[in-house]
């Protein structure tokens, strides 16, 4: 009889309990496929707050803070339709500054005195057709007075003491702003220049030596979309570039000097201030500005900013809020997509399906409140600080193409744990099957048994507040 020694070589098995993630924020190009990978590929609605995931930025009705310190609601403006352009500013009203609310739409401005038990919306019709695009504050002759500017409407002054009045010889203007006692503006045309009024005079825009001007840039940089002052520039926001503008003694010369030249094509309206630096959106990323050169912020924003059709941008709280149009409809219905930038960390949080639009900021000694318009009915909003107000959409998060770094070994998550201030979904997707698994402050652990060469991670949250802490994933690799 022949005997035959047979030897089988049994599989190895690899246990490892590793963090899921650390919530480092959101990186696009993170190309890390092990766990724990800290940077997600495609977040909205969450915040990254200290190794935590949390509720994002949401919007609730505006309460305005009345002279005894209750607070109030402020009332829808009665416009002809919720499409308005929405403005914050001040004005002088019976000798004492005041908070004021403008809500612009073609040939009305609606204005709302804030701090008032009584204050109602006023309807202002003493100007000329068009809508006001922008607005700046001035101060004349011991008034505090508000500009508007627009398409077909020229300069709109108000006064809270003598009222409106349309300047007559100033002509349409699309960005209107102040620099060293001279009000400089951008005028709706196709010439490369920036217009000013006289010195100390808002009302007078006449060309002439002693009086108002304008300014030309030379044309290299494309039409001038936007002007925007910071410390001692004005700057000139081009189609394709930058040009800083110096005033001297009495403002009789200008020197103009371009110092951008390899961005993208600009968009308009998203040139702010923010930490100390002129900030930009462009179709390939943002930029900033010391006013001597120009640098690359980040390059996470790169995707989202690629298929925009349009960007506004506020500075709020140390962060560049931009509101963009990627084209993208959020999960559930719901428009207005915003994405801040932390100008100290580089941290970039997502929101979408929140319908608000004409973001402002309303700055004053107490508050520093983000305004904004609903889409819906046009009532005037004011976003959180990042958590427990209502949008129309869930919170989303998801990292994907996670291999451990053995993409031919078959590997098995056999246990989550992770714990929640309130219930979400966690999805995983093994090799195209997707599985879902509910986490809840009373349920922190569950057993997974879901296999596969390559994974994706997604949570979902319906809850207006939460926190999650970093999942722990015990996995087995078999070797």
């Amino acid at each position: 009889m022949i005997r035959y020694e047979c030897k089988y070589a049994l599989g190895r098995v690899e246990r490892r309990r590793v963090p899921l993630t650390n919530f480092g924020g959101y990186d696009p190009d993170d190309a890390v496929r092990t766990l724990p990978k800290d940077m997600c590929g495609e977040v909205f609605n969450f915040t990254f707050d200290r190794s935590r995931l949390a509720d994002g930025m949401s919007f609730s009705p505006f309460c305005q803070t009345l002279a005894d310190g209750s607070s109030a609601p402020v009332p829808t403006p009665q416009t002809l339709q919720a499409k308005y352009r929405l403005f914050t500013g001040k004005l002088k009203i019976d000798g004492k500054t005041r908070d004021v609310l403008f809500a612009s739409e073609s040939q009305r401005l609606n204005c709302f005195v804030l701090g008032d038990a009584n204050a109602a919306w006023q309807t202002k019709t003493d100007m000329s057709p068009g809508t006001f695009v922008s607005a700046v504050g001035y101060v004349f002759e011991d008034d505090d007075l508000m500009l508007f500017a627009g398409t077909g409407a020229g300069v709109y002054i108000l006064s809270g003491s003598k009222g409106g009045q349309t300047v007559a010889n100033a002509l349409p203007i699309r960005d209107i702003r102040t620099y060293r006692e001279r009000v400089f503006a951008v005028v709706d045309s196709e010439r490369p220049c920036v217009w000013f009024s006289d010195t100390f005079n808002p009302y007078d825009w006449t060309v002439s030596l002693d009086a108002g001007g304008y300014i030309y840039t030379d044309g290299s940089a494309g039409k001038v979309l936007a002007i925007v002052p910071m410390n001692d520039f004005l700057f000139v926001v081009c189609e394709y570039g930058l040009f800083r503008l110096t005033a001297y003694a009495d403002q009789s010369s200008f020197t103009l000097k371009r110092i951008s030249s390899d961005t993208g094509r600009v968009f308009a309206q998203s040139a702010v201030v923010c930490a100390d630096s002129l900030v930009f959106a462009t179709i390939d990323g943002i930029y900033g500005s010391d006013g001597y050169g120009v640098r690359k912020l980040t390059s996470r924003a790169d995707k989202l900013l690629a298929k925009s059709k349009d960007v506004k941008a506020v500075c709020w709280r140390g962060k560049y809020l931009a509101c963009f149009d990627d084209g993208q409809t959020a999960p559930g219905g719901g428009s207005g997509a915003m994405f801040a930038l932390d100008m100290g960390n580089g941290n970039i949080d997502i929101a979408r399906g929140l319908d608000v639009a004409s973001p402002t900021p309303l700055r004053g000694e107490a508050d520093n409140l983000l305004l904004a318009r609903s889409v819906k009915n046009g009532e005037v909003l004011a976003a959180n600080d990042w958590g427990g107000g209502y949008r129309t959409t869930h919170a989303y998060w998801r990292i994907d193409g996670i291999d451990m770094g053995l993409p031919c070994d078959k590997k098995r998550i056999v246990q989550i744990e992770c714990k929640t201030s309130a219930p979400f979904t966690l999805a995983i997707t093994a090799d195209g099957e997707r599985h879902e698994f509910v986490f809840s402050p009373a349920v922190a652990k569950r057993l997974i048994g879901v296999a596969g060469y390559e994974f994706a991670f997604e949570i979902v949250s319906r809850s207006p507040k939460i926190e999650i802490l970093p999942p722990l994933v015990t996995i087995d690799i078999e070797r």
